[in-house]
């Protein structure tokens, strides 16, 4: 007999593990500074924002204006072995550029057992490369109905994590089309980049799928346009900090 799917229920505020962990995660990632081109954030809506290597997700759940549910790789969800295998091999060698040994495997470890209770406390939702995205989707619509903004990081990262970002997955984009179809929201999608090296963060105005779509584009275009946008305010806000740090040396 098939296992029954456990119904997914929106997150819950109480989270008394992850609110322990906050206070040891600000020791280890510090407050940027917020350039907030758009004002107050709309509860719903959707983010996205480049990875910002290993460190973008939990400083982004840290000091992002409004909390947000967010969109991981299905492989943290799995069991313990899953989760180590996942951070050793991909997240730190294939993306991060870290080398196979000891330490590598020891950081993995630990952060594989504490995972379950950060990804809770981040309110984290799996992502998949094939049809069970669609589960994503209806989980992340429920979250939207619920007011809560849900973040994605939808650069490809298979080459590891670039400064300057070469491709959007659409999957994002596909759920502001669901969205629409379901309620006839356009829902704002904010372009952010954010460095955690440079302690910076920009939050854009929003684009809207809807109105991108009218121009003929197809999902990977409006993915692109997003991408593009993203990349702007790295070159208009972080690189040109870089430039005048190097200059006043």
């Amino acid at each position: 007999m098939a296992k029954k799917e456990k119904e997914f229920k929106v997150f819950s505020r109480r989270q008394p593990f992850y609110k322990i962990m906050r206070v040891f995660m600000r020791m280890i990632f510090k407050r940027p500074e917020i350039i907030n081109l758009t004002g107050e954030i709309a509860d719903k809506s959707i983010i996205v924002v480049n990875h910002s290597a290993k460190s973008g997700p939990p400083g982004l759940d840290l000091y992002f204006p409004k909390k947000t549910a967010k969109w991981g790789a299905h492989e943290m969800f799995g069991n313990y072995q899953s989760r180590k295998a996942y951070l050793r091999d991909i997240l730190y060698i294939k993306k991060c550029g870290k080398k196979p040994g000891f330490k590598t495997s020891l950081i993995a470890s630990v952060l594989a057992a504490l995972n379950p209770g950060i990804y809770k406390g981040m309110w984290m939702m799996p992502t998949y490369p094939d049809g069970r995205l669609m589960k994503t989707l209806r989980n992340s619509a429920k979250v939207l109905d619920a007011d809560i903004p849900v973040m994605v990081y939808p650069e490809n990262s298979n080459e590891g994590y670039k400064d300057v970002l070469t491709e959007f997955f659409p999957g994002f984009v596909m759920l502001a089309e669901k969205y629409y179809r379901s309620t006839g929201v356009d829902l704002p999608v904010y372009p952010v980049y954010y460095s955690v090296k440079k302690r910076l963060m920009i939050i854009d105005k929003p684009m809207y799928v809807q109105e991108l779509m009218k121009e003929g584009l197809t999902r990977e275009q409006v993915a692109g346009r997003f991408c593009d946008k993203v990349n702007a305010l790295y070159f208009e806000y972080v690189a040109d900090k870089e430039e005048t740090a190097q200059k006043a040396e």
